[in-house]
């Protein structure tokens, strides 16, 4: 050991300068010998933040299994500080370390074996299942649990006899069992969960929440079989546990390359789902519900619009398909809450371009330009108790229904005394494509307001329009 190793662990011991024992962690990283790997581990305890963050890092560029046997002891220490480091760097140190957690399965307080449990989980390796059985027997109930996550979480198939008795053993570890046995993911497992599910179901007054655990497993997993199994026994249920259902059954049709079930009794349930507080859930019930006409499903998927980016990837899709969602778009406008109305008046715009798109080859008739014009209408209604956002949106639709005539509704905004509303107007329009909008904000170069005429040239500039020349 040099002196300077000697001297970097004095000081990381017992200096009173936090900021000098964090650099003599830094300095201490990969050093050879056991010495300075037993000095780091005891800087984990440290009570300063930026020292015990540094031994730790130094720790992990040491690496290797003695850095692992030096540190693992502190997995029961009082300091919930300490065990959570200590912890993050075992998992962080991966397979490795496996060797030095193993027998802190046995140890007599309950909470290191679950700590030791918790962290094998997350190594995430199948190696440590065969030492860590006995804990499905365990007499705590955290560490049985434990136990059945980090087997799950470690895809263990060797672990599936064993699950399989947990579930049947203790009533209180059957949802994580089924949650476990999803994530191995084999044929076995799906076979044993749709054998319980249907058991399940007759007990579903005393145990709610095992059913919903079997049915996430086998949307993750399940074949066809599964399907039909879920198929059959989809009446049997109500609420949001058919949502669940119903969302499993998706899952797997579309693993499966089939058409979704569409029976006309799941209808209703494809509507609820729509209705459920997980995304996922929503965006089965929009998938599944898609399949049905009906005018009434239209105004279901419009009136789903804009509370979930996330499901609106789906929902706007499908409605693009649905010869009602024009005229049901502009009619729902009003009746929307506000934080809604942005993603219909952007799906009427969408819309719009396509039904004029699709009528090229034919003389736009009176009835499509009834529906413009009321959809031009109910769009610019909005503009008074619309956002910033919600705005650009309008305008946005407005040329894409009728480019003239949204210039037309611009010029009273034009007008308006108040020039920062003029200067907000230049950036909205600035954010759409049509190719008038540059030549609208043009006219801003003559306006009263110096303010106003410079915002209109940054934006003609940064666009690469050189329009002001000709002004």
């Amino acid at each position: 050991m040099t002196s300077e190793t000697r001297n970097s662990i004095s000081i990381l011991l017992t200096g009173d300068d936090p900021d000098l024992r964090r650099r003599a962690a830094e300095e201490l990283a990969a050093a050879p010998g056991l010495a300075p790997v037993t000095a780091l581990a005891a800087a984990l305890e440290d009570d300063n933040k930026g020292v015990r963050d540094a031994a730790g890092r130094a720790l992990f560029a040491t690496g290797g299994l003695h850095v692992a046997r030096a540190i693992v002891e502190y997995i029961g220490h009082d300091n919930i500080v300490t065990r959570n480091l200590v912890a993050e760097l075992l998992v962080k140190l991966g397979a490795i370390a496996i060797p030095a957690i193993l027998p802190y399965l046995e140890h007599e307080h309950q909470d290191v074996r679950k700590f030791a449990v918790d962290i094998l989980g997350l190594i995430g390796s199948d190696e440590p299942t065969v030492r860590m059985l006995p804990l499905l027997r365990d007499a705590d109930e955290n560490v049985v649990v434990s136990t059945v996550e980090a087997l799950g979480n470690m895809k263990s198939e060797a672990s599936m006899q064993a699950l399989c008795e947990t579930y049947d053993r203790f009533e209180y570890a059957r949802p994580v069992v089924a949650e476990a046995l999803g994530k191995i993911g084999s044929s076995e497992a799906a076979q044993f969960l749709m054998d319980r599910y249907s058991r399940s179901l007759g007990t579903l007054s005393t145990d709610p929440v095992t059913p919903f655990a079997i049915i996430e497993a086998l949307g993750a997993l399940g074949s066809g079989d599964a399907l039909a199994r879920l198929e059959e026994s989809v009446d049997r249920v109500t609420g949001t546990l058919r949502s669940a259902t119903l969302h499993a059954m998706v899952r797997i049709s579309e693993r499966l390359g089939r058409p979704l079930p569409s029976a006309p009794g799941l209808k209703e349930g494809y509507l609820r789902a729509m209705k459920e507080s997980e995304p996922a859930v929503r965006i089965s019930g929009v998938k599944g519900v898609s399949a049905y006409a009906g005018g009434d499903v239209t105004e279901a998927l419009i009136r789903s619009l804009g509370a979930s980016p996330e499901v609106d990837t789906v929902i706007v899709p499908a409605l693009l398909l649905r010869d009602e969602t024009l005229n049901l778009g502009i009619a729902s406008l009003m009746l929307l809450p506000a934080a809604q109305r942005k993603a219909v008046i952007g799906l009427v715009g969408r819309l719009t371009m396509e039904t004029i798109q699709h009528v090229m080859r034919r003389a736009i008739s009176t009835g499509d330009e009834e529906i413009f014009d009321r959809a031009f209408v109910a769009i610019a209604d909005q503009w008074g108790e619309a956002d910033e956002e919600t705005r650009a949106v309008i305008v946005d639709a407005l040329f894409r229904l009728d480019g003239d005539r949204a210039v037309e509704f611009l010029d009273a905004i034009m007008n308006d005394p108040d020039p920062w509303l003029r200067m907000h107007v230049i950036e909205v329009i600035a954010a759409i494509a049509d190719p008038r909008a540059p030549g609208f904000i043009a006219r801003f170069l003559q306006d009263d307001d110096e303010m106003v005429r410079e915002v209109a040239m940054g934006t003609l500039h940064n666009k690469g329009l050189d329009l002001a020349a000709q002004f």
